[in-house]
């Protein structure tokens, strides 16, 4: 598989530098390149891994809660668990960072599967899986929660999407992104 994958919709560039595989299930960490006044994901949490953001080069701007933290080369941020948060790249200058998650969860997995589904040209023009089944499998892998939505909602609705999805094969197709039975 590539080390490297691309957002086609943002241009983000994510580079696996050392995969769960890698380091036995300790950990996941990424290399992402973050174009300028790139945006991340919408404010969300993860309740089953934290986050280390450390920046390359560049200006990351680190959002917890309503708090923003601008971080340049060298700087980190640690995100605890079921801290609300998001980034953005807010100068005109790329940014590179670091990002250590702990423990890894599936979320390269989701990852391979998101940009291959664009790749594929899957996605809407925001880059959204066209499926719900496809969303459900790609939140519920990186274990992200959107903010604003209950998260028992959330994850009760996608995990029986996720299970009837499951059962009806629809996920047998997206092997190919991640070289494995998803």
């Amino acid at each position: 598989m590539e080390r490297t994958v691309t957002n086609q919709v943002t241009g983000e560039q994510i580079t696996f530098i050392e995969t769960a595989e890698d380091t036995d299930g300790k950990y996941l960490l990424i290399e992402v390149a973050l174009p300028p006044y790139g945006k991340g994901p919408p404010l969300h949490i993860h309740d089953r891994f934290e986050e280390e953001f450390e920046v390359v080069s560049g200006k990351l701007t680190v959002t917890l809660g309503k708090i923003k933290h601008l971080l340049e080369a060298g700087d980190c941020r640690t995100v605890p668990l079921k801290t609300p948060h998001t980034f953005t790249n807010n100068d005109e200058e790329p940014v590179v960072f670091r990002v250590r998650l702990t423990p890894p969860s599936q979320f390269e997995q989701s990852v391979r599967i998101h940009y291959g589904l664009m790749d594929d040209g899957l996605t809407d023009a925001k880059g959204n899986p066209k499926l719900l089944a496809h969303t459900a499998l790609v939140l519920s892998l990186q274990n992200t929660l959107i903010v604003g939505i209950p998260f028992w909602i959330q994850r009760s609705i996608f995990g029986l999407i996720v299970k009837r999805a499951r059962k009806r094969g629809i996920y047998a197709k997206l092997e190919k992104y991640t070289g494995k039975p998803v």
